[in-house]
């Protein structure tokens, strides 16, 4: 989930902790500080830790221990500053909490460790109906400007009591246009429902074309725990697939002139109609072997098989796509994406 999403609710969490009056900038800033700061966890990425890792993004950080922790410490905190202990570490628990609970209604990335460390399960809930974001400079493409939108519209009611001035007076009718606008928005943003996919498809003019043998009735059957020969049989081969492999798990690679390992590894392979598309990081996929054009068998050679994979059916010529992607992992489904996205 992008940031948005997560500042709104500091900034509704420091009007509500005051009431009557809206907080000081400074002190606004400091509640979103602790909405967004479970995030800080992408530090381990540079640092080579995994993303399933207990210790990495989504994962200890976004449990509820470490919410109830943080919480403790703004009560000792605030109790110096003068404020009521209980209250600051109420809220403050609520605010860091409601960071991996939200993050478990995206619809991408791995699901969160709410328990750790009693239960290191990534979790997700039923219903992931917030595209997931980008990691850091992703955030400027257009997928990532169109992520921020979304969030926009779906936390506009909470942005809305943060910043509304105290002075401020909406009348009934008022109210009531913009909550049925804000109901609506969120229905053509979020729904499944047949009637909704048809009006957005004629306002992005959508083109999507899928393999022979898919059909939308048999995607949304597709459950965790599936295997890949159950999604086969039920969806037919993929236009696309996307192979990743974590660079804990490879064997490094050594230059052909020196035989010293290299620290750039392949790290995920695309392809289309059964050959390469695109591989990166380009150069070492390269040096393995991997170029566009290599065909799926040959990758799964030089490679081996990969601990996670990504079917993509459809395709389109035009500007949006009606994305239906089911990923695995060690050969079981992981996560069933159905949604609208940009075309590359």
């Amino acid at each position: 989930m992008a940031t948005l999403g997560h500042v709104a609710v500091g900034l509704a969490a420091a009007r509500a902790y005051q009431p009557g009056k809206p907080p000081r900038w400074p002190v606004a800033a400091l509640w979103s500080a602790a909405a967004v700061l479970p995030d800080a966890d992408v530090i381990a990425f540079p640092l080579g830790i995994r993303y399933d890792d207990q210790w990495g993004h989504r994962g200890f950080s976004h449990s509820l221990i470490f919410a109830v922790a943080i919480g403790l410490i703004a009560g000792l905190v605030a109790r110096r500053f003068k404020q009521p202990p209980v209250r600051s570490a109420l809220f403050v628990t609520a605010v860091v909490a409601s960071h991996g609970l939200l993050d478990t209604l995206s619809d991408g990335g791995r699901g969160c460790a709410l328990l750790w460390p009693f239960d290191l399960t990534r979790y997700f809930a039923p219903w992931r109906p917030i595209p997931v974001a980008p990691i850091a400079f992703g955030m400027l493409s257009l997928y990532g400007v169109i992520v921020v939108l979304v969030e926009f519209v779906l936390f506009c009611p909470l942005l809305f009591v943060a910043l509304r001035p105290p002075a401020a007076r909406l009348s009934p009718v008022v109210m009531g246009a913009f909550t049925a606008l804000w109901i609506a928005s969120v229905w053509l943003l979020l729904s499944t429902d047949p009637v909704r996919e048809s009006i957005v498809g004629v306002l992005l003019r959508d083109r999507t074309a899928f393999p022979a043998g898919f059909s939308e009735s048999a995607f949304r059957t597709i459950r965790q725990g599936f295997s890949d020969d159950d999604v086969g049989r039920l969806l037919g081969p993929p236009h696309g697939q996307s192979w990743f492999y974590p660079t804990q798990l490879q064997p490094p690679q050594r230059a052909a002139d020196t035989g010293v390992p290299s620290l750039r590894e392949c790290q995920a392979v695309r392809f289309e109609n059964g050959v390469v598309l695109k591989a990166y990081d380009a150069d070492a996929c390269r040096a393995a072997g991997i170029q566009p054009g290599t065909t799926l068998d040959d990758v799964n050679r030089l490679l081996g098989t990969p601990q996670e994979r990504c079917w993509q059916y459809g395709w389109t010529p035009g500007f949006a796509l009606r994305l239906r992607l089911v990923c695995f992992e060690r050969g079981a489904v992981d996560q069933v994406i159905g949604r609208w996205a940009m075309s590359e």
